[in-house]
């Protein structure tokens, strides 16, 4: 399967190398499309190590500016994670401004399995534009990964934890089958 992995920019992106790694050892082609905050959290270099292609990080790119509609046709699936409150309000609200947000919108409405897996300070999960973003998404026929409940990587306590690796597989590989 071809895995389009959309990602931005939280602590969780460190977990979800995990994803890329057991995607690709299970025969899976994996693009990743990363926000320019994610480089603040991990290494191109390891995200392109584990996928074996080069990461997508601008659409404005010479001689390649139509690869954010190209990779959105060329995948099975899109998964964004992990997904912060400020891009899965931006999806929301129509703000295309860097190449995650634009990725999604070209990726939407291709009839392909779409999830979210929010990661994010419980603050933040529970904001109400953040719910009602989720709403609209699910609205919308995207797949919504809950955050677990625990300790957050601030030292606070509560939802917005980004699912272990292995529970994220199983979960993103059954709503990929059902979908």
């Amino acid at each position: 399967m071809k895995k389009l992995l959309l990602m931005s920019g939280s602590i969780a992106c460190a977990k979800t190398s995990g994803l890329i790694s057991a995607w690709v050892k299970a025969g899976d082609q994996v693009q990743v499309v990363v926000t320019p905050s994610v480089k603040q959290f991990i290494g191109y270099a390891t995200l392109e190590g584990l996928s074996g292609r080069a990461v997508m990080d601008n659409v404005y790119v010479s001689g390649a500016m139509m690869d954010h509609i190209n990779i959105s046709r060329w995948a099975d699936a899109v998964i964004l994670c992990p997904a912060t409150a400020n891009v899965m309000n931006k999806i929301v609200a129509g703000i295309a401004d860097e190449v995650v947000s634009t990725v999604w919108m070209a990726a939407y409405g291709q009839n392909k399995p779409m999830v979210v897996v929010p990661a994010m300070n419980t603050k933040m999960w529970d904001y109400p534009a953040t719910q009602s973003s989720v709403k609209t998404l699910k609205k919308w026929g995207v797949n919504i990964i809950k955050p677990k409940n625990g300790i957050l990587a601030c030292g606070e306590e509560g939802a917005g934890r980004l699912p272990e690796v292995d529970e994220l597989l199983t979960d993103i590989e059954a709503l990929l089958c059902k979908s």
